[in-house]
Order: C-alpha cells, then structure tokens, then sequence
C-alpha cells in the first residue's frame, strides 16, 4: 500500500477516532469540560508524547520495542495517558494554584510550543550534554521544557487585564510583559513555524549557520522563527486586523494541524525525491490546503457536537474559537500521533517510512 493510501485511511481513522472521544466528552458534562478539562488533559500528556515519539522513537523502555502491534500502541497510548494523569494535577495545583482557568490553560498550550523548540530546534540541548542515556535523556529533557515554560510564562504574560474575574487571582497572575492573550498567540504561531521548518528539514538554518554545533543551531533557528513568526503575526493583526485569538486558530493552529497531516500521515515520505527548499514549498502548499479545509470540516462539525453555535470574540470568552482550537490541537492532534506513531498505522498496512528523530538536529 502506498504512503497516499495509507495516509489518507489513517487521516479517516483519526479523524473517527477524535469524533468518538469528542463525542464521549463533550456528553459526560458540557463544553466547558471538554475544553478546560479534557483539552487540558490531553495538552499535558502532549510534550511527553513529542518527547517518546522524537527522542525515544517509541522505543523506550527497551522491552516497548519488542512488543507486537497492537499491544505496543496500546502500551505507548497508556503511556501518553498516565503522562496526563501524572502532568495534569501537577500543573493545575502549582501553575493553576488550583483553579481551573485560562490562565493554567494558556500555560499548557505554551508546553507543547516550548517542547517542539527544544527537542526539534535545539535537539535536547543541554540537557543532552548531562546524558547520552536515552530514559534520560528523555525525562530530562521533559523536565526541563517545563521548567524553562514557566520562566517564559513568568517573563511574557500577563493577565491584570482579567482583574475581577471570578478565576483571578494574584497568586495566579504571572505579571509578564505582554497581555496574556497576545503572547499566546505569538507563542503558537512560533510553534506553527517549527513544523514549517521541519518540513523544510531545517533550512535555511544550516546554510545560514554553516555549523550544526548547540546551542548555536538552536539559538539562529530561534532567532529566525520568531522574526518569521512576528512578520506573519504583524501582517495579520497588526495590518489586516484580525482578533489575536481568531487569527491564532484559523492560522497557526491550523498550520500545526496541517504540518502534522502532510509529515506525520504520510509517513515523512511526501515528495522525498525533491530537494530543499523545493520540497519544502510543495509540502507547505499541501499544508495550507489542509489547513483551511480541516478548519472548515470543524467549524462545520461544531454545531452537530455541541447542539448549536457557538459565539465568537472576547465578549463571549472565545467559546467558538475555544473549542475549534481544543478539537484541533488538543484532541486530534495526540490522535495522530498514536495512530501513526504509537500504532504505526496499524491496522492499516503500511510501506516503510523513516521518523523525524532528534538525531537530525541533536549535535555534541
């Protein structure tokens, strides 16, 4: 079976497998707890789940790798599962100071942004100059992406403009730079553009580098996403107008989504035969194509989950947006990540296929 095949059957698998969970949990209370708890849930198994699949190429612990499909995606699901049993209450008592609000939200999401930065630009530096031990390696590399979260929570967000609020706080309040809502927004469109670079399998870093030695690859490729992403962030805010939250969901979050559906589902093996940045274009030009017509398939999908409309903007606490982005992002996404990772596409025969893995961009 072809890789075209194959994905497109796994992009139907995944697709039935994120509307029975939305389904089962937008059917357990209300909506409110399919996006708070649930996407939060999920948000916070997700950096482990980058970690298992980039680092430890689900194959750590050792045993894990000489188990059988299906037993191993489900023992890797569990995994991903028992990260978010574990994650969850840590972050919600000392992020949260134990309150469910969007703050502690904003907060996970900015986790897998962070988590992405790290394992895939700055390949586990450096923590992977303490340890070449792949368990590890990996826990390591996890802790520190949390730790080095909170610093830039701490440091870029700011929520006083949510005084008197029932959830707020001042214990929750990180008293940050920006107003918390803008600097999610930037935080996930720096995100989106790492799965823009992976598909450009990281160029032009190398030739703008001429080194692949860390912290220096990481540092450049930082330096260049965050001038790529205020560009776009500028254009469409700042230019055009759009709502930060609007434009953080019809576009990076999407982009994200996309990125996932053009390398993951096809196995890293869409037009393996170009050479960059060639490959790169015709990737991204299948990604924004993805991107705008999954957007649509959710928006279209959002009343028949949830009974009606849902409204838009500031005014209503970005419900419509909220739960788009939490489908998309909290739910589907670590869906795509079991099936083609975790289950290796199983039961979907599957040509061979080779993984992005932290080796590519992990130097000494």
């Amino acid at each position: 079976m072809n890789i075209i095949t194959t994905g497109i059957l796994g992009v139907f698998l995944v697709l039935a497998i994120s509307a029975g969970l939305t389904t089962t949990f937008t059917g357990v209370k209300d909506t409110n707890f399919y996006v708070n708890w649930v996407g939060t849930f999920f948000m916070c198994g997700t950096p482990f789940q980058i970690m298992m699949a980039v680092v430890w190429g689900h194959k750590v612990p050792v045993f894990v790798n000489k188990l059988a499909q299906p037993l191993k995606g489900m023992l890797l699901a569990g995994m991903f599962v028992l990260a978010g049993a574990i994650i969850t209450p840590i972050l919600f008592f000392a992020v949260g100071q134990g309150v469910m609000s969007p703050i502690l939200i904003h907060y996970t999401i900015q986790s897998v942004g962070v988590s992405l930065l790290v394992i895939i630009v700055f390949g586990c530096w450096p923590i992977n100059k303490l340890t070449t031990n792949s368990l590890l390696l990996g826990l390591g590399t996890l802790v520190y992406c949390y730790a080095l979260n909170y610093i830039l929570f701490k440091l870029f967000y700011n929520y006083s403009f949510m005084a008197g609020a029932p959830f707020y706080t001042e214990a929750l309040e990180p008293g940050g730079l920006f107003n918390g809502i803008i600097a999610l927004t930037f935080a996930v469109t720096v995100a989106a553009m790492v799965m823009v670079l992976i598909m450009f399998e990281m160029w032009p870093v190398p030739k703008i580098v001429k080194s692949v030695k860390q912290p220096l690859f990481g540092l450049v490729g930082t330096v260049l996403l965050f001038l790529i992403s205020a560009v776009i962030y500028y254009f469409f805010v700042g230019i055009i107008g759009m709502e930060p939250m609007d434009f953080m969901v019809q576009g990076p979050v999407c982009i994200i989504f996309g990125a996932f559906l053009v390398d993951n589902m096809m196995q890293f093996q869409l037009f393996v035969n170009l050479q960059q940045p060639f490959k790169g274009v015709a990737k991204l030009v299948i990604c924004l194509i993805s991107a705008f017509a999954m957007y649509r398939l959710y928006e279209w999908a959002l009343p028949l989950f949830v009974g009606s409309e849902l409204p838009a903007g500031a005014a209503t606490g970005y419900a419509k947006e909220a739960w788009i982005g939490t489908a998309m992002l909290g739910i589907t996404f670590p869906v795509i990540n079991i099936i083609s990772g975790a289950f290796d596409f199983w039961p979907i025969k599957r040509a061979s296929s080779t993984e992005v893995t932290v080796e590519a961009v992990k130097q000494s």
